[in-house]
């Protein structure tokens, strides 16, 4: 796995989800995408994403919902943040390969509006996640 692809403008959890807030940065008013790693999927082919439904609300490190792999069992998708689900990315939805192939940009899962409540707490820098994983910093 090349380190160089873990982009350090993300927070990541250590069930290989991320959220698309610089370490340190504070939450705003708006929602923010998140998405799986690539160790979620591991390199396998992605046949299809469920996703929780628009509206809905999510609780931080609890499974919302999965991606389908290949002659593989299931991999759950846990939201990094507690909030509610603005929006999906249509991309990753018709096109689920997207989600191994460009996990951090064009292949993100869906946006999160954070409850009041939600924090960071928990969540890695990208240094501390890739520790975490084992890979070379």
């Amino acid at each position: 796995m090349q380190v160089q692809h873990f982009p350090i403008d993300r927070t990541y959890s250590n069930q290989h989800s991320w959220l698309a807030l610089a370490p340190g940065g504070r939450f705003a008013d708006y929602p923010i995408r998140a998405g799986l790693t690539p160790l979620a999927v591991l390199g396998h082919e992605v046949v299809a994403v469920e996703l929780p439904p628009v509206r809905s609300i999510v609780a931080a490190r609890v499974p919302c919902g999965s991606v389908r792999l290949a002659g593989r069992p299931a991999f759950p998708i846990y939201s990094p943040i507690a909030g509610m689900i603005t929006i999906h990315n249509a991309e990753a939805i018709a096109r689920p390969e997207s989600v191994a192939e460009d996990s951090f940009h064009t292949g993100w899962l869906f946006a999160v509006l954070p409850t009041p409540s939600s924090s960071t707490n928990g969540l890695l820098t990208r240094r501390q996640y890739l520790e975490e994983i084992g890979a070379t910093v």
